[in-house]
């Protein structure tokens, strides 16, 4: 099996990746589509000390399986879950994963996806109803997160929530928030991702141009929001957000962060909110096939680029430029031709 291996910071290299292989429970997948992030592209650019091969998603044709294993067969069209509970911690070893304390993730703690074929346990492949699309399915996982996100700050219908990013992460997100009745408030210093957000049915969006704390006041009637999702890798971060938040509101930090990232907590101690920090949508992918098969989100506008698997080094190289310059660099769709690098 071949990939695109981080071997160090900005660079990679064409290699043979091993995976572990018991044809007795595993499942061999050959990859047809791929997702490479923002997170995937500042890996790059710090490299790892263990080497990894990067790309946060994927999916493709089971190639290889034994007989009568979950009635999996070669040739479905599947999905391979991102992440994978440790194995080891309490929850773990006491038959309790989805509350795994140290949930692994592709890419970072194991093999991502820019790679020819991959290995995965059977419970770790989702089968793709005909009405999902291979695009849309890369976004199973940005659904499982916003999900988990919803879940945990238990937001309410008519809830006023507000979102600092708009990505393609947070406009999906704000389309499940309308989808369960809540209000979502979309911020972002980028107005051409605001002008996607508008797009994508999201009706309350902020600008840099706006005062963001006033306008937020006129929106909630001087109230204040329920809750706020704060996205890593978005634009206005040097904005003041935790101050939108009502006294004791619940609070959700996730997307893609360095290891050095400032975060002023004092204006969360003043309002003693409650801070959840959600990096994964771990147990809820089956519900997200659904919520994309039933059209509960439009993706048609989402900002993307499109590549070739054979020509990611190069793509990688160019996006790490961007990235120092300052610029935006879009999510990645990777295509597989005739699955050979």
């Amino acid at each position: 099996m071949n990939g695109w291996y981080l071997v160090a910071p900005e660079k990679l290299e064409n290699k043979t990746v091993d995976d572990k292989y018991d044809n007795q429970v595993d499942v061999k997948v050959m990859l047809t589509k791929s997702l490479v992030t923002f997170g995937d592209f500042q890996k790059y650019i710090a490299g790892d000390p263990e080497g990894v091969v990067l790309g946060s998603y994927g999916l493709g044709i089971i190639s290889e399986t034994v007989e009568n294993l979950f009635d999996l067969k070669v040739g479905s069209r599947v999905y391979v879950n991102p992440n994978r509970n440790c194995e080891k911690c309490y929850h773990c070893n006491n038959g309790e994963p989805l509350k795994c304390s140290d949930i692994q993730i592709a890419g970072e703690d194991f093999n991502g996806f820019l790679r020819n074929f991959v290995t995965a346990k059977a419970n770790d492949l989702f089968y793709l109803p005909d009405s999902v699309s291979d695009e849309d399915a890369l976004f199973i996982e940005y659904i499982s997160l916003s999900l988990n996100i919803i879940d945990k700050l238990n937001i309410q219908k008519g809830e006023h929530i507000a979102v600092l990013g708009a990505s393609n992460l947070g406009i999906i997100l704000s389309q499940l928030l309308i989808y369960y009745q809540a209000i979502p408030i979309l911020m972002d210093t980028d107005d051409s991702k605001i002008e996607t957000a508008k797009l994508s049915g999201i009706y309350y969006t902020l600008g840099k141009e706006l005062n963001w704390h006033k306008e937020v006041s006129q929106i909630t009637g001087g109230r204040l929001v329920k809750g706020v999702i704060y996205i890593g890798d978005c634009g206005g971060t040097g904005r003041p957000i935790l101050t939108l938040a009502g006294f004791n509101a619940p609070v959700a930090i996730t997307g893609y962060f360095e290891k050095n990232a400032p975060l002023n907590l004092s204006t969360a101690m003043k309002k003693q909110l409650v801070i959840h920090c959600i990096n994964s949508g771990y147990g809820y992918t089956a519900s997200s096939i659904n919520l994309l098969a039933n059209k509960a989100v439009n993706l048609k506008y989402l900002k993307l680029d499109r590549e070739d698997f054979s020509k990611m080094d190069e793509k990688f190289r160019s996006a790490a430029e961007y990235i120092k310059d300052g610029k935006d660099v879009n999510d990645v769709i990777v295509s597989y031709e005739q699955n050979s690098l």
